[in-house]
């Protein structure tokens, strides 16, 4: 095959979304929205269902995947999100913690907290998805992204 190398496809899913920044100093630290961006690139691999020839997977199966990570971050409140005690064990390996105003050491959703947040998730529902690369826009000029390397 005279141009080999990797296909890859993208979703892009679009939701709106508040947090802030515990003990941060900055604009940050106030509650504010925004309307995120998420990126979710994979090569390869079977999503569900029967593959078809040439295609390396089914859009329409990619968004069937993502469903239950992006209804969990629309129209959130991140803090509590990325805070949810079913996240604890895995945000106390990955992520590191801030201290809120009251002392209390918590997980602040930065865009790079979230961005491994979505892989660890998507990782966890879907082991056999070879994800490629995750892109959480908090503007339209502002990215955080994780690799698969």
């Amino acid at each position: 095959m005279p141009h080999s190398g990797h296909v890859t496809v993208t979703k892009i899913y679009e939701f709106a979304y508040a947090h802030r920044l515990p003990s941060y100093q900055g604009k940050c630290a106030q509650l504010h929205g925004h309307t995120g961006r998420l990126e979710v690139e994979v090569c390869g691999g079977e999503a569900g269902g029967t593959p078809y020839p040439g295609i390396v997977v089914d859009f329409h199966d990619l968004k069937r995947i993502m469903a239950a990570i992006v209804a969990e971050l629309d129209h959130a409140f991140l803090n509590d999100v990325l805070n949810d005690p079913r996240y604890a064990d895995w945000a106390g390996k990955h992520l590191p913690a801030v201290r809120d105003e009251e002392g209390r050491s918590v997980y602040a959703p930065t865009s790079e907290n979230m961005v491994r947040w979505v892989a660890h998730r998507l990782h966890a529902a879907y082991p056999g998805l070879q994800v490629v690369r995750i892109r959480w826009w908090e503007s339209s000029t502002s990215y955080a992204e994780w690799k698969a390397c």
